[in-house]
């Protein structure tokens, strides 16, 4: 059986996509963080946008914050969440200390 070598040796010439970089928005707005020495820990609007739905910090990748921002960012999440304004953790419907029944 003999193939067909344009399919083979063909390459497509699909166009590669390139995402565009993600502008740092904390480095935009400089002004509101840089005079009072970090991120504001009290904003937390702008802390949740980003925490994933599990209230978990998103990546650097995911957010576009730069690495110095990255650093401001979780340790203002790590001071809301020591107040308890942001929850560690989700909440979970039927935990298990609500729920437990002893075995019979």
């Amino acid at each position: 059986m003999v193939k067909d070598e344009k399919s083979t040796y063909q390459k497509k010439s699909r166009s590669r996509y390139f995402t565009r970089r993600k502008a740092c928005q904390f480095c935009i707005d400089k002004t509101n963080y840089e005079g009072a020495g970090g991120i504001d820990y009290k904003d937390v609007d702008k802390l949740k946008k980003y925490l994933s739905d599990r209230f978990m910090i998103e990546s650097r990748r995911k957010t576009g914050v730069c690495a110095k921002c990255q650093r401001m960012l979780a340790r203002a999440v790590k001071r809301a969440r020591q107040l308890s304004l942001i929850p560690y953790t989700s909440s979970h419907k039927g935990s298990f200390a609500i729920n437990y029944k002893p075995r019979s």
